[in-house]
């Protein structure tokens, strides 16, 4: 989340970070990771077994071994059967510990992906406003993909573990001087390959944060494609695409530099190692501790320990990623939104919907005040009107209604009771809201309204839309009410949106009724339409209006008119027109 937001995992080290995955996801699947488990010991036994296999067979041919002794007609028949046995042994053991450690691995990135959308629907509306939805995506996606690598190395770095104890035991047992000799060289690896692992989790920490901007710009230039089309600024576009690729391009560079001096020093050093036991090989030969056959057993075992140990090797600088990816992610699922229903909250009873407002005031976190001192009396039925120039406080006072915030100060009441003792459940389900900005999923028509009451019936969804003189179109659509709507409405016109939206109030029909500039998209043709409807739907109900038209509220029970967050007259139309005031002179302009 953003810094006003911190969470439990901000500051977790890696081992604290590896304990909640396990503990609150791969441990789910423990029974798949048993035989995920198994299927390693085998491919490390297989795998370990091969020198003793390969000694064998040379003992066969040169003859000097003295643990083996074959002879070459033994090789001819059983050598074959073995060097088979050995290789589909790994390979089945290799395959059966893939599958069930993806499987695995797959199912833990679902159940976080579930997790994190859970949370996200949860938070405050502040909160979601808080950061930008790039940075959301990016959990979803980038961080997703970037854990899901670690998860598959991480099981990877188990069999390999368990193969390198093999490959040891198997060195001890050709000569335990020489495994002291590999024992002292390739820890020292370690200490460098710490501090690469270091770097890569910060700079890939800053890599997935920029990979959030940059969804988020790509989706802003989609998005607004009429605008930058319209006003010509696809080159400023292009630049702004250009700086936040170079950025990436050189965050990327960074950890495949970092990343790509891990496999080289690892390989470099394991050569010094070979290199050093070649020498003391050949004086442990001299002095008849060791024969030709048995080296060849101790080489082998040697050459294979470099395959899981350059595996083990870089791994850290892969987990430091992943957990990097990991931190992201239960930030987001760590996250408690500030607005809950109180413990001792009950749900808003049964009433004719009386709004009042006494002495609220509200200011954003960055400190600006945005509404001050509002008191506000809207009677069970009435029609109260919000008007003023934008950014004088009217959609924040409406927001304040439904607790997207809560007032910083004074109380707001629904038939007497203060909504901060009211479930937010039972408080929003008193409420319809058609905003401006119509909200359209890529859904089909009847999905769409459908979400005003997801338990209404096909009849009840279609005399909705007939009601928000949305049925017409509608219906002249390919298939109907079951036609998609494309992502956002693509396939609508503005007002055709708006009246999707306002077909879902008319479904809802909540006796407490919010309309944000509901009819700012439609055309005076398509206005016109609904109005009769529209004021059918607002009877006996407390509806609260916002309009910068004047003309859509003349008739409205009650107007008020704000200015910098506060409400500097009331009255009905004619009231405040012979007034002089503020009104007055914005229905001058307006009528004139």
């Amino acid at each position: 989340m953003t810094e006003s937001q911190p969470t439990t995992a901000a500051d977790a080290s890696t081992i604290a970070l590896a304990k909640r995955l396990w503990r609150d996801y791969l441990s789910n699947y423990w029974p798949r990771l048993v035989l995920a488990l198994l299927a390693m010991a085998v491919y490390a036994a297989s795998a370990s077994a091969i020198p003793v296999g390969v000694e064998w067979i040379n003992a066969g041919f040169a003859g000097d071994d003295s643990r083996f002794s074959p002879t070459l007609d033994q090789v001819l028949l059983i050598g074959p059967v073995l060097v088979l046995a050995l290789g589909a042994a790994n390979a089945i053991a290799q395959y059966v510990q893939t599958r069930l450690s993806a499987g695995a691995a797959l199912s833990v990135l679902r159940d976080l992906q579930n997790e994190m959308f859970e949370r996200l629907v949860a938070l405050d509306y502040a909160q979601l406003r808080a950061e930008n939805s790039g940075q959301f995506i990016s959990r979803f996606t980038n961080d997703a993909a970037v854990l899901r690598e670690t998860l598959s190395r991480v099981a990877n770095a188990v069999r390999d573990l368990l193969t390198l104890l093999g490959l040891c035991a198997m060195m001890i047992y050709y000569d335990w001087a020489l495994f002291l000799v590999v024992l002292i060289i390739y820890p020292l690896i370690g200490l460098p390959v710490a501090r690469i692992g270091a770097i890569l989790r910060r700079t890939s920490a800053g890599a997935q944060r920029q990979a959030g901007d940059l969804t988020a710009l790509i989706g802003e230039s989609v998005a607004g494609a009429r605008m930058v089309k319209s006003y010509q600024i696809e080159p400023l576009e292009r630049a702004r695409a250009a700086d936040a690729f170079e950025t990436r391009l050189s965050l990327l560079k960074k950890m495949a530099f970092v990343r790509g001096a891990n496999e080289p020093f690892i390989f470099f050093a394991g050569s010094v190692a070979i290199a050093i036991v070649v020498a003391i090989v050949a004086a442990r030969i001299s002095a008849g501790a060791l024969s030709s056959s048995q080296f060849v057993g101790f080489i082998i075992a040697l050459l294979l320990l470099s395959q899981p140990a350059r595996g083990l090797g870089t791994l850290n600088a892969v987990a430091q990623e992943g957990f990097a990816a990991f931190e992201r992610m239960i930030g987001l699922i760590d996250a408690r939104p500030e607005i809950v229903t109180a413990q001792e909250a009950r749900d808003l009873p049964a009433g004719p919907g009386a709004v009042r407002f006494e002495n609220v005031s509200f200011s954003y976190p960055n400190g600006a005040a945005a509404v001050e001192d509002v008191t506000l009396e809207i009677p069970a039925g009435a029609v109260a009107a919000l008007v003023g120039e934008s950014g004088a406080g009217k959609s924040t006072l409406m927001n304040l209604l439904p607790r997207f915030y809560d007032p910083a100060a004074g109380r707001i009441l629904i038939d007497g009771h203060d909504i901060s003792n009211i479930s937010i459940r039972s408080l929003r389900s008193r409420m319809g809201l058609v905003s401006q900005d119509a909200i359209i999923f890529n859904m089909s028509a009847l999905e769409n309204i459908a979400f005003g009451r997801p338990s209404a019936t096909r009849s009840e969804i279609v005399a909705a839309a007939i009601a928000a003189a949305a049925a017409e179109f509608i219906e002249a659509m390919p298939d109907g009410f079951d036609t998609p709507l494309g992502e956002g409405g693509a396939n609508l016109s503005g007002g055709q949106r708006q009246r999707i939206s306002l077909a879902r109030a008319f479904l809802k029909d909540a006796p407490i009724l919010l309309l944000d500039e509901a009819t700012s998209a439609l055309d005076a043709e398509s206005e016109a339409k609904i109005q009769t409807s529209l004021r059918d739907l607002m009877k006996n109900k407390t509806t609260l209006v916002i309009a910068h038209r004047l003309s859509t509220v003349k008739e409205a029970d009650i107007i008020a008119v704000m200015e910098d967050g506060r409400i500097v007259e009331t009255g009905t139309h004619d009231e405040l027109i012979s007034k002089g005031g503020a009104y007055a002179r914005q229905a001058a302009l307006q009528f004139a």
